[in-house]
């Protein structure tokens, strides 16, 4: 089940993103690394609406944070530029120190995914370099696989 490619029905947040020209790779269709690119940076939306703040430390100052640990990345199918695409995020685990978030890219409108991946995070306080329990949050918003 961990590896099922999720559907955009599976979702209930989604945040979105256009594509740039320099996006493009020489066979013309969006370049495998933009897409980590794209959920790195988008990432903050999906911590935001769990959160529902912005007012949080990043970086050495965090004293509780999500480090990524791992990611299985499922390329489905090419995008072209220009596109507008949509990622759906969803918690689908939750251990006592660390969480599971799938994410999968759609191209708008549609509602097969062309990317998928599954980033397992680590709860760590930067401050004190050790590994904490997973906030209530990550907990209250699991949606465990079908």
């Amino acid at each position: 089940m961990r590896n099922k490619i999720l559907q955009r029905k599976d979702f209930d947040f989604f945040t979105s993103v256009k594509t740039r020209w320099r996006d493009v790779d020489t066979l013309g269709h969006i370049n495998h690394t933009v897409y980590l690119s794209i959920l790195e940076t988008k990432h903050k939306d999906f911590i935001d609406h769990l959160y529902g703040q912005t007012t949080y430390d990043f970086g050495l100052k965090s004293t509780s944070a999500g480090l990524l640990a791992s990611m299985d990345v499922t390329y489905i199918k090419q995008v072209h530029h220009p596109v507008k695409l949509e990622i759906g995020c969803r918690i689908t685990r939750v251990g006592s120190k660390s969480y599971d978030v799938h994410q999968c890219i759609f191209v708008e409108g549609e509602d097969n995914p062309s990317f998928q991946t599954i980033h397992t995070f680590v709860m760590f306080n930067f401050v004190e370099q050790k590994s904490i329990p997973v906030h209530q949050v990550i907990i209250d918003n699991l949606r465990e696989l079908e």
